[in-house]
Protein backbone atom coordinates (compact mmCIF):
# COMPACT_ATOMS: atom_id res chain seq x y z
CA UNK A 1 0.00 0.00 0.00
CA UNK A 2 1.03 3.64 -0.34
CA UNK A 3 3.24 5.03 2.46
CA UNK A 4 4.10 8.68 3.04
CA UNK A 5 7.55 8.29 1.56
CA UNK A 6 6.24 6.39 -1.43
CA UNK A 7 3.61 9.05 -2.13
CA UNK A 8 6.23 11.80 -2.01
CA UNK A 9 8.48 9.91 -4.41
CA UNK A 10 5.49 9.12 -6.65
CA UNK A 11 4.43 12.73 -6.99
CA UNK A 12 7.97 14.05 -7.40
CA UNK A 13 8.96 11.83 -10.30
CA UNK A 14 7.96 12.58 -13.85
CA UNK A 15 7.31 8.92 -14.65
CA UNK A 16 4.86 8.48 -11.80
CA UNK A 17 3.11 11.75 -12.60
CA UNK A 18 2.57 10.49 -16.11
CA UNK A 19 1.02 7.28 -14.79
CA UNK A 20 -1.33 9.28 -12.55
CA UNK A 21 -2.30 11.41 -15.54
CA UNK A 22 -2.94 8.27 -17.57
CA UNK A 23 -5.12 6.86 -14.78
CA UNK A 24 -7.17 10.05 -14.91
CA UNK A 25 -7.44 9.83 -18.71
CA UNK A 26 -8.49 6.20 -18.41
CA UNK A 27 -11.17 7.14 -15.88
CA UNK A 28 -12.40 9.91 -18.19
CA UNK A 29 -12.95 7.33 -20.93
CA UNK A 30 -14.75 5.05 -18.48
CA UNK A 31 -17.09 7.91 -17.61
CA UNK A 32 -17.65 8.63 -21.32
CA UNK A 33 -18.63 5.00 -21.87
CA UNK A 34 -21.24 5.14 -19.12
CA UNK A 35 -22.55 8.46 -20.41
CA UNK A 36 -23.06 6.92 -23.85
CA UNK A 37 -24.75 3.91 -22.24
CA UNK A 38 -27.20 6.38 -20.70
CA UNK A 39 -28.09 7.65 -24.17
CA UNK A 40 -28.46 4.09 -25.42
CA UNK A 41 -31.02 3.57 -22.65
CA UNK A 42 -32.84 6.78 -23.53
CA UNK A 43 -32.91 5.86 -27.21
CA UNK A 44 -34.24 2.40 -26.34
CA UNK A 45 -37.05 3.94 -24.25
CA UNK A 46 -37.87 6.29 -27.15
CA UNK A 47 -37.77 3.33 -29.56
CA UNK A 48 -35.32 5.36 -31.64
CA UNK A 49 -33.14 2.50 -32.80
CA UNK A 50 -31.01 4.59 -35.15
CA UNK A 51 -29.96 6.79 -32.25
CA UNK A 52 -29.46 3.68 -30.14
CA UNK A 53 -26.97 2.30 -32.65
CA UNK A 54 -25.18 5.64 -32.86
CA UNK A 55 -24.74 5.91 -29.11
CA UNK A 56 -23.78 2.26 -28.77
CA UNK A 57 -20.99 2.80 -31.29
CA UNK A 58 -19.75 5.75 -29.23
CA UNK A 59 -19.88 3.62 -26.09
CA UNK A 60 -17.98 0.87 -27.91
CA UNK A 61 -15.32 3.33 -29.08
CA UNK A 62 -14.92 4.87 -25.61
CA UNK A 63 -14.58 1.45 -24.00
CA UNK A 64 -11.97 0.46 -26.57
CA UNK A 65 -10.06 3.69 -25.94
CA UNK A 66 -10.17 2.98 -22.20
CA UNK A 67 -8.88 -0.51 -22.89
CA UNK A 68 -5.96 0.86 -24.91
CA UNK A 69 -5.05 3.27 -22.09
CA UNK A 70 -5.31 0.41 -19.59
CA UNK A 71 -2.80 -1.63 -21.56
CA UNK A 72 -0.43 1.33 -21.71
CA UNK A 73 -0.68 1.87 -17.95
CA UNK A 74 -0.06 -1.80 -17.23
CA UNK A 75 2.95 -1.77 -19.53
CA UNK A 76 4.38 1.39 -17.99
CA UNK A 77 3.76 0.17 -14.44
CA UNK A 78 5.43 -3.17 -15.14
CA UNK A 79 8.61 -1.51 -16.41
CA UNK A 80 8.67 1.67 -14.32
CA UNK A 81 10.32 2.54 -11.00
CA UNK A 82 7.26 2.06 -8.77
CA UNK A 83 7.52 0.23 -5.49
CA UNK A 84 5.90 -3.24 -5.92
CA UNK A 85 3.11 -2.45 -3.45
CA UNK A 86 2.33 0.85 -5.19
CA UNK A 87 2.28 -1.06 -8.47
CA UNK A 88 -0.34 -3.44 -7.08
CA UNK A 89 -2.62 -0.52 -6.13
CA UNK A 90 -2.39 1.04 -9.59
CA UNK A 91 -3.17 -2.27 -11.24
CA UNK A 92 -6.19 -2.83 -8.98
CA UNK A 93 -7.45 0.67 -9.63
CA UNK A 94 -7.18 0.44 -13.41
CA UNK A 95 -8.49 -3.10 -13.83
CA UNK A 96 -11.51 -2.45 -11.61
CA UNK A 97 -12.31 0.82 -13.35
CA UNK A 98 -12.04 -0.97 -16.67
CA UNK A 99 -14.77 -3.37 -15.54
CA UNK A 100 -17.11 -0.38 -15.22
CA UNK A 101 -16.67 0.45 -18.91
CA UNK A 102 -17.02 -3.18 -19.95
CA UNK A 103 -20.34 -3.50 -18.12
CA UNK A 104 -21.61 -0.22 -19.56
CA UNK A 105 -20.77 -1.38 -23.07
CA UNK A 106 -22.34 -4.79 -22.46
CA UNK A 107 -25.50 -3.23 -21.08
CA UNK A 108 -25.84 -1.06 -24.16
CA UNK A 109 -25.13 -3.96 -26.48
CA UNK A 110 -27.89 -6.09 -24.94
CA UNK A 111 -30.45 -3.33 -25.41
CA UNK A 112 -29.84 -3.62 -29.15
CA UNK A 113 -31.57 -7.01 -28.94
CA UNK A 114 -34.03 -6.30 -26.15
CA UNK A 115 -37.79 -6.04 -26.37
CA UNK A 116 -39.68 -2.78 -25.86
CA UNK A 117 -43.06 -4.54 -25.55
CA UNK A 118 -43.25 -4.16 -21.77
CA UNK A 119 -42.15 -0.51 -21.73
CA UNK A 120 -44.86 1.32 -19.86
CA UNK A 121 -44.33 5.00 -19.13
CA UNK A 122 -43.38 4.07 -15.57
CA UNK A 123 -40.82 1.47 -16.63
CA UNK A 124 -39.31 3.81 -19.22
CA UNK A 125 -38.98 6.56 -16.62
CA UNK A 126 -37.30 4.16 -14.20
CA UNK A 127 -34.89 2.87 -16.84
CA UNK A 128 -33.86 6.43 -17.65
CA UNK A 129 -33.43 7.22 -13.97
CA UNK A 130 -31.26 4.17 -13.37
CA UNK A 131 -29.05 5.18 -16.31
CA UNK A 132 -28.78 8.68 -14.82
CA UNK A 133 -27.77 7.16 -11.48
CA UNK A 134 -25.04 5.15 -13.20
CA UNK A 135 -23.62 8.33 -14.70
CA UNK A 136 -23.79 10.03 -11.32
CA UNK A 137 -21.88 7.27 -9.56
CA UNK A 138 -19.05 7.05 -12.09
CA UNK A 139 -18.65 10.81 -12.02
CA UNK A 140 -18.46 10.55 -8.24
CA UNK A 141 -15.70 7.94 -8.59
CA UNK A 142 -13.75 10.38 -10.73
CA UNK A 143 -14.20 13.08 -8.09
CA UNK A 144 -12.92 10.68 -5.42
CA UNK A 145 -9.83 9.94 -7.50
CA UNK A 146 -9.18 13.65 -7.99
CA UNK A 147 -9.54 14.22 -4.24
CA UNK A 148 -6.50 12.02 -3.60
CA UNK A 149 -4.37 15.00 -4.56
CA UNK A 150 -6.30 17.20 -2.10
CA UNK A 151 -5.94 15.10 1.03
CA UNK A 152 -6.89 11.97 2.91
CA UNK A 153 -10.14 13.22 4.43
CA UNK A 154 -11.42 14.68 1.16
CA UNK A 155 -10.73 11.43 -0.72
CA UNK A 156 -12.35 9.28 1.96
CA UNK A 157 -15.44 11.49 2.10
CA UNK A 158 -15.81 11.37 -1.68
CA UNK A 159 -15.34 7.58 -1.70
CA UNK A 160 -17.99 7.24 0.99
CA UNK A 161 -20.43 9.12 -1.22
CA UNK A 162 -19.86 6.53 -3.94
CA UNK A 163 -20.81 3.78 -1.49
CA UNK A 164 -24.03 5.60 -0.57
CA UNK A 165 -24.93 5.96 -4.25
CA UNK A 166 -24.31 2.24 -4.87
CA UNK A 167 -26.74 1.31 -2.11
CA UNK A 168 -29.37 3.61 -3.62
CA UNK A 169 -28.90 2.07 -7.07
CA UNK A 170 -29.21 -1.44 -5.67
CA UNK A 171 -32.53 -0.57 -4.02
CA UNK A 172 -33.74 1.21 -7.14
CA UNK A 173 -32.90 -1.78 -9.33
CA UNK A 174 -35.11 -4.06 -7.22
CA UNK A 175 -38.11 -1.80 -7.79
CA UNK A 176 -37.41 -1.63 -11.50
CA UNK A 177 -37.11 -5.41 -11.82
CA UNK A 178 -40.36 -5.85 -9.91
CA UNK A 179 -42.14 -3.51 -12.32
CA UNK A 180 -40.78 -5.34 -15.37
CA UNK A 181 -41.55 -8.80 -13.99
CA UNK A 182 -45.11 -7.64 -13.33
CA UNK A 183 -45.51 -6.76 -17.01
CA UNK A 184 -48.37 -8.83 -18.40
CA UNK A 185 -46.80 -9.66 -21.74
CA UNK A 186 -47.36 -13.36 -22.51
CA UNK A 187 -44.31 -15.43 -23.32
CA UNK A 188 -45.29 -17.83 -26.07
CA UNK A 189 -41.89 -19.17 -27.12
CA UNK A 190 -38.23 -19.30 -26.24
CA UNK A 191 -37.62 -17.00 -29.19
CA UNK A 192 -39.89 -14.30 -27.75
CA UNK A 193 -38.38 -14.79 -24.29
CA UNK A 194 -34.87 -13.92 -25.47
CA UNK A 195 -35.36 -10.17 -26.15
CA UNK A 196 -37.19 -9.81 -22.84
CA UNK A 197 -34.32 -11.45 -20.98
CA UNK A 198 -31.88 -9.12 -22.76
CA UNK A 199 -33.59 -6.19 -21.08
CA UNK A 200 -33.23 -7.82 -17.65
CA UNK A 201 -29.59 -8.67 -18.34
CA UNK A 202 -28.91 -5.08 -19.41
CA UNK A 203 -30.27 -3.87 -16.08
CA UNK A 204 -27.92 -6.29 -14.32
CA UNK A 205 -25.03 -4.74 -16.24
CA UNK A 206 -26.11 -1.32 -15.00
CA UNK A 207 -26.10 -2.69 -11.47
CA UNK A 208 -22.60 -4.04 -12.10
CA UNK A 209 -21.53 -0.54 -13.19
CA UNK A 210 -22.54 0.61 -9.72
CA UNK A 211 -20.90 -2.37 -7.98
CA UNK A 212 -17.59 -1.90 -9.75
CA UNK A 213 -17.75 1.84 -9.03
CA UNK A 214 -17.98 1.01 -5.34
CA UNK A 215 -15.01 -1.34 -5.75
CA UNK A 216 -12.94 1.46 -7.27
CA UNK A 217 -13.99 3.72 -4.40
CA UNK A 218 -12.75 1.03 -1.99
CA UNK A 219 -9.33 1.11 -3.68
CA UNK A 220 -9.26 4.90 -3.48
CA UNK A 221 -10.29 4.76 0.18
CA UNK A 222 -7.54 2.26 1.05
CA UNK A 223 -4.94 4.43 -0.69
CA UNK A 224 -6.14 7.50 1.19
CA UNK A 225 -6.21 5.76 4.58
CA UNK A 226 -2.73 4.25 4.23
CA UNK A 227 -1.01 7.40 3.03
Amino acid sequence: MFRDSNIIMWLSRREEKEILALCKTHLDKVVETVEEMKWVVNSFCNEDFNALEEHYKKAFDSERAADDIKHRILRDVSTGPLHPIDREEVIRLVLTADDIAENAKSGGRKLRFASTKCLTDQISARLREMADMCVEIVRSVRVAFEKLSVGTEAAIEAANQVEILEESIDEFRMGLLKAILSCKQPVVSVRSLGPWLMLLNSIENMEDVADRSEDVADVIRSIAILR
